[in-house]
């Protein structure tokens, strides 16, 4: 894919979500050059390792260059101002207040190349200063963690680095918007937390609405039941019957009480009887499997899916996905998730083993990297 081809970026961020913002344009054919610290990115430290890499490290630093460059030296500075002078695109991620001394801040960039697109990524807002943070804090002060879980349990995590990766997707649109305009001094600044209350969106504005704030409910929703996860006789099962007419072919399906009952047949009904409503889905559930009710559920037009393991939703997506995953060359065990966006009859084809810190310092630079 090279609909980015002649770009140059270079990438100075490190963890998930930069690192991951600035991948996403090298799948788009941007020659993306990941600067690290002497020392590595911490990325290359996190488990499991695997054929001189680490899977974590892979999964967001793919298809780029690596260089070492010590940024708290003028002489490391300097190299890096002569880099961004030949860039389109600056990423980073340095601590407010930490971004000059680096040489990282978008006024240095910007007096070695107007023309640069400087983009930051922060983790809260302008006003909270110099706080370091990661997905778990932002998380928790977005109100996604005071969502995620069963009511009568403490909060949840959700189960992945979600707001790392939905805050390089916008650090990504960013960038690419930013291409298309003037070009003169542009900055683009992406808040992980902004990016997580975006997550919340509906409920947002059902809260400045309303005054009241949803309390978290599991695997269900407020708006409407039953929509949710169900256990069966072998594992679970999410079912949306998200509409009145949904609900009454599932309620033909399952039988009573479900069907018949007049105090079901709206959805304010059903939300007023929420407990019975659900309990007697369970307990019409019970008596089969999940491959016996994904198969009469869909017969029926009704919205089901099978709650899978990560293992069995990797080989459905292996199997199925029209982007699926891809290999890496160099390694039989390391594989990456292929961009969710296919364009026409192209293939995302197979990724380079990334390079150890600074592998690529001597092509670039002309200097061996510095250990």
């Amino acid at each position: 894919m090279n609909l980015l081809s002649g770009i140059r970026v270079l990438d100075a961020a490190t963890n998930i979500a930069g690192p991951y913002g600035a991948s996403l344009l090298a799948d788009l054919g941007a020659e993306v050059i990941k600067i690290e610290p002497v020392a590595g990115d911490p990325m290359r430290a996190y488990p499991p390792a695997c054929d001189g890499t680490t899977t974590q490290f892979a999964a967001v630093n793919h298809d780029k260059r690596y260089l070492t460059l010590d940024l708290r030296s003028e002489e490391g500075r300097g190299e890096l101002h002569r880099l961004v002078a030949g860039a389109d695109v600056l990423v980073q991620n340095a601590r407010a207040g930490h971004e000059a001394k680096l040489g990282l801040d978008a006024e240095s960039c910007h007096d070695a190349n107007p023309r640069l697109i400087h983009a930051t990524i922060a983790a809260f807002h302008p006003a909270d200063g110099d706080r370091p943070g990661y997905d778990m804090l932002v998380q928790g002060e977005s109100g996604l963690l005071d969502q995620t879980g069963e009511p009568d349990r403490p909060p949840s995590r959700i189960g992945a680095s979600a707001i790392d990766h939905v805050t390089g997707l916008w650090l990504a649109f960013g960038v690419l918007a930013a291409l298309r305009g003037p070009r003169e001094r542009e900055t683009v600044r992406v808040s992980m937390l902004d990016a997580a209350v975006g997550l919340l969106n509906e409920k947002v504005s059902a809260t400045i609405a309303t005054g009241e704030a949803p309390q978290r409910m599991g695997a269900g929703t407020s708006v409407t039941t039953p929509h949710g996860a169900f256990a069966t006789a072998d594992g679970y099962i999410v079912i949306g019957a998200a509409t009145d007419a949904a609900f009454a072919k599932l309620a033909t399906v399952l039988g009573p009480p479900l069907h018949g009952d007049e105090r079901f047949r709206s959805q304010s009904g059903r939300l007023a009887h929420r407990a019975e409503v659900e309990g007697a889905v369970t307990a019409a559930l019970a008596p089969f499997g999940t491959d016996h009710w994904m198969s009469v559920l869909g017969e029926a037009g009704i919205a089901a899916g099978r709650v899978s393991t990560l293992p069995e939703a990797i080989e459905r997506h292996r199997a199925f996905s029209a982007t699926g995953l891809r290999s890496v060359d160099g390694s039989e065990r390391i594989e990456v998730v292929a961009p969710a966006v296919s364009f026409g009859s192209h293939d995302w084809p197979v990724l380079p083993l990334p390079g150890g810190p600074g592998a690529d310092n001597e092509a670039v630079l002309g200097a061996p990297a510095v250990r």
